[in-house]
């Protein structure tokens, strides 16, 4: 199932991002780094994983592992955790490679819904609601090492899951130097590879161009200090790593359809 890359956007000062979701939904197939985790509260939802179909509804709860392409269609309320794998694979012991599974029926489900039902109550509160969400989501992830954890059976890139070492690689060098000039032909070098089969390596893998990929990254970031750490427009494009804040305004605008300012108020409502 061929795919685009997701680039999730936090919530304020946690590692995960908390939606509450209604009505019509129709998610083309997709990817991200990130666990996400789908609670469903009225309706019906078509979740398309690993070419698999999977039908939930109302209490239903699924889990779809980091890299892992899907699809989601249907109309429902539902809350949708997406929650940071590298905060998780922090807590990690073992070397090997893991994802989770969360047993029909079993505790870990009905400790995993509660949990769930009250990160959706979250959403509304106005006073300190990251503290309340910080708790929850640790109290989650303690859940899935404890219960959920699973060696992985495969690792096929080029099937419904995106796993190729490279491409990670690449992926978390560019997220620890944003900040700074990245050249597609050093990250090639870095590994090993000719910079041409690189770049189409990079998208097949991804499903995003290299320079795409890291001015969503730098959006991403400049973004969340613009909105969530209020600084001015200059500082939020030299915390993005953005050569100029001209380059930062035009790339939202291309991303976006609204300046960083018109955005910074839609998210404000």
């Amino acid at each position: 199932m061929k795919a685009t890359f997701e680039l999730i956007q936090y919530n304020h000062n946690i590692p995960a991002k908390i939606e509450l979701i209604n009505g019509i939904i129709s998610c083309l197939p997709h990817w991200h780094k990130e666990i996400e985790l789908v609670f469903v509260f009225s309706g019906e939802l078509t979740l398309t994983v690993k070419e698999q179909r999977h039908l939930l509804h109302a209490d239903d709860v699924f889990l779809i592992n980091a890299k892992e392409i899907h699809q989601i269609t249907g109309e429902a309320e539902y809350l949708s955790v997406h929650i940071s794998f590298e905060f998780v694979k922090q807590f990690d012991i073992s070397d090997g490679d893991f994802e989770f599974d969360i047993v029909k029926d079993s505790g870990a489900e009905y400790e995993i819904r509660s949990l769930l039902w009250q990160l959706s109550r979250t959403v509304s509160e106005q006073v300190y609601p990251e503290l309340r969400q910080s708790s929850l989501i640790a109290d989650l992830v303690h859940i899935l090492y404890v219960e959920c954890r699973r060696e992985k059976k495969e690792a096929a890139f080029g099937s419904s899951r995106v796993n190729s070492r490279n491409a990670k690689l690449a992926m978390e060098y560019i997220e620890q130097h944003y900040r700074e000039e990245i050249l597609q032909t050093d990250v090639a070098e870095m590994l090993g590879l000719h910079p041409a089969y690189f770049s189409m390596y990079f998208k097949e893998a991804t499903g995003i161009g290299f320079q795409d990929y890291i001015t969503d990254v730098r959006l991403r970031h400049a973004l969340d200090a613009l909105i969530n750490e209020n600084m001015t427009i200059d500082n939020a494009a030299k915390a993005g790593g953005f050569p100029s804040k001209r380059n930062f305004i035009m790339r939202c605008k291309r991303a976006y359809n609204l300046t960083p300012l018109q955005l910074k108020k839609e998210k404000r409502k």
